[in-house]
């Protein structure tokens, strides 16, 4: 465009090669606008779609709770009044078999505790 543009009546005068020229920048403004508001629909529909996968996954569920029977609520019970898990080997002794064993050893003497443990061991060997 020249720098001095010619005027009529004191005021300016658009030429239409001006006016294409404008229609051109402001449609390609738009267009840039639509796909950048389209990126942006994407994006946030993407991070939708992961958060509500995550969101759908069930949370999780404790030992007592899947076990679902009176040895799981009792073993609740026994963790919320303070008694604690004991680790063998790499297997977790829950509070409810070590007051088993405690009740067995009570009422039936070494000898019946001592030949339980010692089958409790030979199956959780055998199972390996």
């Amino acid at each position: 465009m020249s720098a001095v543009s010619p005027s009529v009546n004191g005021s300016p005068v658009v030429k239409y090669n001006d006016f294409e020229e404008y229609e051109r920048r402001r449609r390609r403004a738009q267009q840039q606008q639509r796909n950048r508001t389209q990126e942006q629909e994407q994006i946030t529909e993407h991070q939708r779609n992961h958060s509500t996968e995550h969101r759908t996954a069930p949370p999780p569920v404790d030992d007592c709770e899947k076990l679902g029977t009176l040895f799981g609520e009792l073993n609740k019970c026994l963790r919320n009044l303070g008694f604690t898990q004991m680790y063998f080997v790499e297997k977790t002794v829950e509070p409810v078999v070590i007051i088993f064993f405690w009740v067995m050893l009570w009422f039936l003497g070494i000898h019946a505790l001592a030949l339980v443990a010692v089958l409790c061991l030979v199956i959780i060997f055998i199972q390996k």
